[in-house]
């Protein structure tokens, strides 16, 4: 992710509008004291400001002389101003620009994006009068730079809609920001079961099946065959700076809805994880052997879902 230059706290174009003001190296010394205090003041902010630039060796800012011509009146807008005057819905994706695990990176999403655009704005049944944009932003599939890729554009009142981000640890923290900002977000991803929960997550929409299902499904296969003890083999990262991994996620809702609806008894020793990067034969064969004897009680044989 990269913070663009020229980004800031005022309204595009407000900043080069307020620097083209800057006629000559002697306007300072032409205006009132209070008008050089408060062009001082402005010179000393907009310097706090990481992203710009001065390209003038003598700027003025703000206090036009008397007789300045209307041409030069300051007037700027944020984006959602000309949205609404040009009747366009600007849509924000951020996605990973690289995905090879799912399909679903910027170098795969994009022409796909561009197609749609086409055919819905061909079709005048669905938005009549109305055009799209696209913004697309490289999520990194990071906790950090996904949702700060939101927060910029929410910032500067360039988005409408996100589409993204895709990954679990993007997702969450955007979608609740997304609720607070009433901008609706949807995306592929966030399928895990602590995205769930709608007051939280009000706006977010969720175009595939969450883990909750996958995970009522396995239960009515368990009470169909009236299976009660079942052991869970799954990849987790052994570096637990890479979080959780998806097959974690994807077994976490089936154990809680096994463990509140169906089978109380079930513990997270019924649950053994191992790196597919890094392991042993010798540690795999010993999950399976725990397993195996926690599985095989009274009540029924052994059943292990990986």
């Amino acid at each position: 992710m990269r913070w663009r230059a020229g980004k800031s706290l005022f309204a595009p174009g407000c900043l080069g509008r307020l620097v083209s003001m800057a006629a000559t190296s002697g306007h300072l010394a032409r205006t009132s004291a209070h008008a050089r205090i408060t062009s001082l003041a402005a010179l000393l902010t907009i310097s706090l400001l990481p992203t710009i630039t001065a390209q003038s060796s003598s700027l003025a800012f703000f206090t036009q002389p008397s007789s300045s011509s209307s041409s030069s009146k300051l007037t700027c807008e944020f984006d959602d101003v000309r949205r609404r005057r040009n009747n366009i819905i600007r849509i924000g994706v951020i996605l990973p620009m690289y995905d090879t695990d799912f399909k679903f990176g910027l170098m795969y999403t994009r022409p796909a994006f561009e197609i749609a655009r086409e055919e819905i704005e061909a079709d005048e049944n669905l938005l009549r009068n109305y055009s799209l944009e696209f913004d697309y932003r490289d999520s990194n599939c990071s906790d950090v730079y996904g949702p700060l890729e939101g927060i910029d554009m929410y910032a500067n009142k360039e988005v409408d809609l996100f589409i993204g981000p895709f990954c679990d640890y993007a997702v969450a923290p955007l979608a609740r920001f997304a609720s607070y900002w009433e901008i609706p977000i949807m995306t592929a991803g966030g399928l895990v079961e602590s995205l769930n929960d709608k007051t939280m997550y009000r706006l977010l929409t969720r175009l595939m099946g969450p883990y909750s299902q996958l995970a009522e499904c396995v239960v009515e296969i368990l009470r169909h065959f009236k299976w009660y003890n079942v052991g869970m083999i799954l990849h987790q990262w052994k570096n637990t700076n890479k979080g959780h991994s998806d097959q974690w996620f994807t077994l976490e809702s089936t154990f809680l809805l096994i463990k509140r609806v169906w089978n109380p008894g079930i513990s997270m020793e019924h649950a053994k994880t191992f790196d597919i990067y890094n392991y042993t034969r010798l540690e795999l064969g010993y999950h399976l052997l725990d397993l195996s004897r926690l599985c095989r009680g009274e009540r029924s044989s052994a059943h292990s879902i990986s």
